[in-house]
């Protein structure tokens, strides 16, 4: 996210592009990438954001986040949480009361966080939101790409050559411009690296089947 991005707008793409399905989602914006100039309004902002999200029911229409999956993938965010505990991390979750049946994890964003800290690395797969120190935006497309992963990645600006010139550098399968996770069949959709090979939808997805 670059300083001259739509920070409303951004602030719910960043909602939907983690929070959505409790984080469960295979291109998961999970690593926030702020120039430092704007890093405090946004994370301010995010914050009010989440205090306004609803935790229950998923059957409830009212719900905006649900229970993990099981408790094996709880214990698995639990661990990740607490190495970034143990590594000097900031996390921040808003006063929420999590339900008494099921497996729940409150939505969290965590902050101070280096690209060798092992909660920047490893994907979390649940409701949390890393922002890593980000102190130079030119330097955005080599930490974007420090990831064994590349499915997704998103550009918050309003300059239409910044977001070409960031586009190129990104080592990932799909680019959204100013939004995350929406989608075209028309489009094809896969990764690089440990995200996978090949495509679905569009031409190159109908490609492998044809002789």
């Amino acid at each position: 996210m670059f300083d001259d991005a739509p920070i409303d707008q951004a602030v719910e793409g960043i909602v939907n592009g983690i929070f959505f399905n409790q984080g469960h989602v295979c291109c998961a914006g999970s690593r926030l990438l702020v120039q430092e100039s704007i890093a405090d309004e946004v994370i301010s902002a995010l914050q009010r954001r989440l205090a306004t999200l609803r935790l229950g029911d998923p059957l409830d229409k009212n719900t905006d986040i649900g229970a993990i999956n099981s408790a094996a993938q709880l214990a698995r965010i639990r661990e990740l949480v607490d190495s970034g505990d143990t590594e000097g991390v900031t996390r921040w979750s808003p006063p929420c009361e999590l339900p008494s049946r099921g497996f729940w994890f409150p939505p969290t964003i965590f902050t101070g966080v280096s690209p060798a800290n092992r909660i920047a690395r490893e994907e979390i797969f649940g409701p949390g939101a890393v922002r890593p120190h980000l102190p130079h935006a030119g330097r955005s497309g080599r930490e974007a790409n420090n990831t064994p992963y590349g499915l997704s990645a998103g550009i918050w600006t309003e300059k239409g050559s910044r977001i070409l010139w960031m586009a190129s550098q990104l080592r990932a399968g799909v680019v959204w411009a100013n939004t995350f996770n929406r989608f075209d069949p028309a489009s094809p959709f896969g990764g690089y690296k440990e995200s996978g090979f090949g495509r679905e939808g569009g031409r190159h997805g109908l490609e492998a089947y044809l002789a």
